[in-house]
């Protein structure tokens, strides 16, 4: 088998300190399913909430009672808002998220009508707070036309204190195959100051490969014209492990997003999983590359943009250092959600539409998935929730330190005796066995105060956190999880 990390370094494609970075091996060992932890516990573990609103005897986490953690709304002195709009004009086939393709916009306007009866069952659930983080996903969120653009957000300002200046971050994923020029100019209106733009890769041939043809053209005019119009935050997402791919190509569509300059740059690895979703077996299994070319193509992108100044954040996001988002992390203020590395400076998170997850210190509570149960639940109720989590002492505990490793590669083990009231060691030494291959191999280590992320481990991040994820030890979850790499 070709080793292309190898050959990568040997063609100086990959700088010669990452030689010994990441063997075949090492591979074989750490890369295989694991969650991607953007919530602690993952979202594979919510309990059914057959009760809505009122809630079920719990059947998850570890205090009994109740699951009904949007009680907790109430106290809140900050709040973020998601809103999903899953309609999509063409079908990518990588795509994993919650999506409906059509060319029927009436069923945009129709679920507009659902989100915004949803939002004013949060009325009288949410404190009067100020919603200091706003985001738009989907699907495609530029899927709606100006006017039901504008219908959402000045629907969302009567019920919830939406801001208008630019301390807040309000946000929305497009398609820049798709957005008009003209509506950038109703986004800042609404007050948008953040635009993500999905560009996963820029050779023709992937393109083809995934369905999805985009120029460099195309990207460059509304990022263009996205800065003239005050957007303080343009992010770019990137995909490395697509069809077709391999160092060279993905090396060259970085060098053309460097030249375009964006703030952030999100580099995600591709989790081919067609045996859950539909879309992926459009894909043809033989042009996938190999684990070790995945990582290599890692490792050379993320070569390219920290040589060009962008500042490493996390496992997968990288910013200017002038952006909000590197600045969080140096004042240890980063933070993951759904959305990915975020500021979430908020003290929680209301998500609206179908399959939309909701946050607050209690636990998480998700809505109904597909379209047709979401609608017919807001029509009975004015909710549409249907799974959830109450959270646990020891819930809290892990998921402030598997957020600690995600966000800072670091957990503070004086921290952790304070909060426990034990030695570390005494506390976690089912962990710390899971943990030292991770130490014999260098992708860990720990002095009397810290355990921390070396350089080499950050491929594994992922792997480091499940050691702490008490739901995760037992060979029947494995197949639900993508591929490390």
């Amino acid at each position: 088998m070709v080793n292309h990390v190898d050959a990568a370094v040997s063609e100086g494609r990959i700088p010669h300190a990452c030689e010994q970075l990441l063997s075949a091996e090492l591979l074989s060992r750490y890369a295989g399913p694991c969650p991607r932890y953007t919530s602690y516990p993952t979202a594979d573990r919510f309990v059914a909430l057959e009760g809505g609103e009122q809630g079920v005897e719990q059947g998850g986490g570890r205090d009994g009672g109740e699951i009904q953690p949007w009680q907790a709304l109430k106290d809140v002195e900050t709040l973020s808002l998601y809103v999903h709009i899953p309609f999509c004009r063409s079908l990518c086939y990588f795509c994993a998220c919650n999506k409906v393709i059509t060319q029927q916009y009436g069923l945009a306007s129709h679920y507009l009508e659902n989100v915004l009866k949803e939002a004013q069952w949060y009325r009288d659930r949410v404190a009067r707070a100020p919603v200091v983080q706003l985001h738009l996903g989907g699907g495609t969120p530029t899927f709606l036309n100006d006017g039901d653009l504008r219908r959402l957000m000045e629907g969302l300002g009567e019920i919830f204190d939406l801001r208008t200046d630019d301390d807040v971050e309000y946000s929305i994923e497009a398609d820049p195959r798709t957005l008009e020029i003209e509506t950038l100019d109703t986004l800042r209106e609404l007050g948008f100051n953040r635009l993500s733009l999905g560009i996963q890769d820029f050779n023709p041939d992937v393109q083809r490969a995934i369905n999805r043809v985009c120029s460099v053209e195309q990207v460059r005019e509304l990022t263009e014209n996205a800065r003239a119009k005050g957007f303080g935050s343009i992010s770019y997402d990137l995909i490395y492990g697509l069809p077709g791919q391999d160092v060279a190509s993905l090396e060259k569509t970085v060098d053309a997003v460097l030249d375009l300059a964006p703030d952030r740059i999100a580099l995600y690895h591709y989790a081919h999983l067609p045996e859950r979703f539909k879309s992926q077996r459009l894909i043809d299994s033989d042009l996938m590359p190999a684990p070790s070319e995945k990582i290599a193509m890692q490792l050379a992108a993320t070569r390219r943009l920290t040589d060009a100044g962008y500042v490493f954040l996390g496992m997968d996001h990288f910013a200017r250092p002038e952006d909000a988002l590197s600045q969080a992390a140096a004042e240890g203020r980063l933070a993951r959600n759904f959305q990915g590395y975020t500021l979430m400076p908020a003290d929680a998170l209301v998500g609206l539409g179908a399959s939309a997850i909701s946050y607050s210190k209690d636990g998480y509570w998700q809505n109904q998935h597909s379209l047709k149960r979401y609608a017919a639940a807001i029509s009975e109720r004015g909710e549409a929730i249907s799974r959830g989590w109450q959270l646990s002492e020891d819930d809290r505990l892990r998921q402030w330190l598997i957020m600690e490793l995600m966000c800072h590669l670091s957990i503070d083990k004086h921290e952790i005796e304070r909060r426990t009231g034990l030695p570390f060691a005494a506390g976690f030494g089912a962990e710390l066995a899971r943990l030292q291959p991770m130490f014999d191999d260098g992708l860990l280590g720990q002095t009397k105060g810290d355990l921390f992320v070396t350089e080499r481990g950050r491929w594994f991040l992922r792997n480091a956190a499940a050691a702490f994820d008490s739901y995760l030890h037992g060979a029947e979850t494995a197949a639900r999880y993508s591929r490390v790499l």
